[in-house]
């Protein structure tokens, strides 16, 4: 944007003699002096000549010329300034851009779970949970609730889904984190060992001050242990 400033400041010094002429002014080149204007040098005698008003106009003229360049050079110095303020700003759209993307992708996986979570809730109601025939014994909800709640006080199941305060990972309550192990592809075809999955997520339930809860990590963890490992070796 600005390696054409030589140019524009041939353009303001033309500007200058310009107006310099026009005021019966002597004509002064690019650097403020009559040195590279041909024709236009004094000898030292005409330089005697000069009546002290010529002098005087002679001085002004040079100091308005120098005025005027550093009014330029001040302008385009802030320009830069604002150009560098503009780039910056630029980059900081462009982090919470990212930021705002990463958000999205979180909050659009909370989704999933929330609507696999409603279709569950509204299958379960209003008959009992059926048990579920995976794994080497019929398994239902209940059972899968009294092993992982068993250590904690609290042993309501809840569908809620809260998050770490530190890291953002989604925790899961022993309803939520069901229907995500219910969900699962690795579930629907018959891999996966209810009862191992329930024995590893039992140590693993945090509190986050409404109860206990499991990080969602956790959960898929368990889930692909039983389907690769099996019982024996998940417990």
């Amino acid at each position: 944007m600005f390696q054409n400033y030589g140019t524009n400041y041939d353009a303001f010094a033309a500007f200058d003699r310009e107006i310099l002429a026009a005021q019966g002014s002597q004509v002064y080149g690019q650097n403020g002096s009559t040195e590279d204007v041909p024709g236009l040098n004094r000898s030292s005698s005409e330089e005697k000549e000069l009546t002290p008003q010529q002098s005087k106009r002679k001085a002004q003229n040079r100091a308005a010329q120098r005025a005027f360049r550093e009014r330029k050079e001040r302008h385009v110095k802030e320009l830069e300034e604002k150009l560098s303020t503009l780039e910056a700003s630029s980059s900081n759209v462009l982090s919470e851009n990212e930021r705002l993307k990463r958000e999205i992708q979180k909050i659009t996986t909370e989704n999933q779970i929330l609507r696999a979570t409603s279709a569950a809730q509204a299958a379960h109601q209003p008959p009992a949970p059926a048990a579920v025939d995976v794994g080497p014994m019929a398994y239902s909800p209940t059972d899968f609730y009294d092993v992982v709640l068993e250590p904690h006080k609290n042993k309501t199941p809840s569908h809620r889904i809260s998050h770490h305060p530190e890291t953002g990972e989604s925790l899961l309550g022993a309803a939520a984190a069901w229907d995500l192990i219910t969900n699962d592809p690795l579930y629907i075809d018959g891999q996966v060992d209810i009862q191992a999955v329930s024995e590893f997520l039992k140590p693993k339930a945090k509190c986050d001050g409404q109860g206990p809860v499991f990080p969602e990590s956790e959960v898929r963890k368990a889930i692909q242990l039983s389907a690769s490992l099996g019982k024996d070796e998940l417990i």
